[in-house]
């Protein structure tokens, strides 16, 4: 029997109930992320905004997270390392509720979300290699707050798709995906998390005529 996990929020109490009661899969996957998420009255969801610099997802927001290491016992080792090598939080600050399905990237790489609550005080110390920077989305407010299409540029062709302005920042591709998933299980927000891919529309200057017999 699962313990009765006791929180400053009731929407916490309502997230890990509905947690625990999806499956466990212990499959070990190449990458997982950690959903960080504050113990307070007011629950904040914790997002990176990844650097400028770097070669993949270089100014994308993600959760902490990454690679799995050999030594990484399972998903939750790998999410907890890198979310303290990413952001300075320490393992012992996380109280893992349980995990969500599995999400794949992009690129087709399988992420593993794992869902923990961390303390509204806890020293946030970004890797400036990495990190641009750390911020905060309102729990309560992201559980009724609308979608806006977000339009991804691929050349000859435009990706829309839902997205939140959380901070500034567009939360989009798998990040909000794995966002939907978790006021989905926990909050019956279910949004459809759509991929419509177009042709761009060609420009009227740019159409060209054949030249008269």
């Amino acid at each position: 029997m699962q313990p009765i996990l006791s929180f400053h929020s009731p929407l916490l109490t309502q997230l890990a109930q509905r947690i625990a009661q999806l499956p466990h899969d212990p499959t070990l996957q190449p990458y997982a992320v950690l959903v960080a998420i504050t113990d307070e009255a007011q629950p904040k969801i914790l997002y990176s905004l990844r650097a400028a610099q770097l070669r993949q997802h270089a100014g994308e927001v993600s959760f902490a997270g990454g690679r799995r290491e050999s030594y990484d016992c399972d998903n939750c080792a790998t999410a907890l390392r890198e979310t303290f090598e990413e952001t300075g939080i320490a393992p012992n600050l996380v109280k893992v509720i349980g995990e969500l399905p599995l999400h794949y990237a992009k690129s087709g790489r399988p992420v593993k979300p794992i869902v923990g609550i961390i303390p509204p005080d806890v020293t946030l110390v970004p890797e400036t290699g990495e990190i641009a920077r750390l911020f905060w989305a309102d729990l309560g407010t992201l559980i009724t707050q609308p979608t806006v299409d977000y339009v991804y540029d691929m050349h000859a062709q435009q990706l829309i798709s839902p997205s939140f302005i959380i901070d500034g920042e567009t939360v989009w591709g798998l990040t909000g995906r794995i966002t939907a998933t978790l006021l989905a299980v926990g909050f019956d927000r279910n949004i459809d998390w759509y991929f419509n891919l177009q042709d761009k529309q060609v420009p009227l200057t740019a159409i060209t005529h054949p030249a008269p017999p």
